[in-house]
């Protein structure tokens, strides 16, 4: 009954969602505008994935439990499932376009939002472009 107990929780907490951090799609030689279309392109993937998350996980709980308590399982938590398997869809297919989803740190963050304008668009350029705050030069005037 344990092992029942501990795969079902390891099964709950498997398809809980990830926090969705502050981060920018990179590949090296691109730009906020090209990273930009590819985002746009793969957000009509979305629904795939968060369809594919919450079929697939009525199936898993309710061989991981019964019927009763595995629809209801599935049901309750079917929000963050879609959610999250919309987020990652999304980041299969910019994956497939050759974009890495970068993190951004809090550093990162606080330089960005310190910004403004024009300069806002340069400084998500060099980050897109796989750049970092301290590769960034400032622009000559």
């Amino acid at each position: 009954m344990k092992k029942y107990i501990c795969v079902s929780v390891l099964a709950l907490s498997a398809c809980t969602t990830k926090p969705l951090e502050m981060s920018v799609p990179t590949q090296a030689g691109h730009k906020l505008h090209s990273a930009r279309v590819a985002v746009q392109s793969c957000a009509t993937e979305a629904d795939i994935g968060g369809n594919a998350a919450v079929i697939g996980a009525y199936p898993t709980f309710i061989l991981m439990s019964s019927v009763l308590v595995g629809s209801v399982i599935a049901y309750t938590g079917r929000e963050e499932l879609r959610r999250q398997g919309e987020i990652d869809q999304v980041d299969r297919c910019m994956t497939e376009l050759g974009f890495e989803r970068r993190n951004l740190t809090g550093g990162e963050q606080f330089w960005l939002h310190h910004s403004s304008g024009t300069e806002r668009v340069r400084r998500l350029d060099h980050l897109v472009g796989g750049g970092t705050i301290e590769s960034y030069a400032e622009p000559k005037v």
